[in-house]
């Protein structure tokens, strides 16, 4: 009897722990630098006596900046989803906040590096401190971003591991301003095309 106890005993804080490892929550911090590659566009729809004349053009632009994110999630035995909110240090008197999902697959080893490869979704809302961008009504951009995600995790401790990876996302932000200036149709659209982010980490499993 007292051994079937001690078996059952064993067996249940087994499951226990394999169960809290595989689904422990974390919480966790990021800090890193984003290379955001966007455009902008112009077209005027000029009216004249004879017709209708369209010009326009586009320029893009690439500019680098650092954010720092909170994140948190919980672990599966293969994978972990996780939430996140960040925010985009101010550069060229940009500043935004990001909101975001992610699913990362975990290739997990008897090492204490375990690689993941993943994907996330986002949805970010950016503020232009520009007296220009305010005027011509180009200051307030947002949008969604989508992509894929890869990096390493390294356990330091039981709870504690540090975190190293980089995303690359699709990006949808986006704004746009219509006006007329003496008789001329001019619209001006700013957008992101990607976003490339590049992290160090450091997570709190509970």
């Amino acid at each position: 009897m007292k051994r079937s106890l001690m078996v059952a005993s064993f067996l249940m804080l087994s499951v226990s722990a394999s169960f809290a490892d595989s689904n422990a929550w974390f919480v966790g911090g990021e800090f890193g630098g984003m290379s955001i590659h966007g455009k902008s566009t112009a077209s005027a729809d000029i009216h004249i006596s004879n017709g209708d004349t369209v010009l326009g053009g586009s320029t893009s632009d690439t500019f680098n900046t650092t954010y720092e994110a909170i994140k948190i999630g919980t672990y599966f035995d293969y994978g972990r989803i996780y939430g996140s909110v960040a925010y985009q240090n101010e550069t060229e008197t940009m500043t935004s906040y990001t909101y975001g999902l992610g699913y990362d697959y975990l290739f997990r080893n008897k090492s204490n590096f375990t690689p993941f490869i993943g994907v996330n979704a986002s949805y970010t809302v950016a503020d232009i401190d520009d007296d220009l961008a305010k005027e011509l009504s180009l200051d307030k951009p947002k949008g969604f971003n989508y992509g894929a995600e890869a990096g390493v995790l390294y356990a330091l401790t039981k709870n504690m591991e540090l975190e190293v990876g980089v995303r690359y996302m699709i990006s949808d932000i986006d704004d746009t301003s219509t006006f007329d200036e003496s008789g001329t149709n001019v619209d001006l659209k700013m957008e992101n095309d990607r976003i490339v982010q590049y992290y160090l980490g450091l997570n709190y499993k509970f």
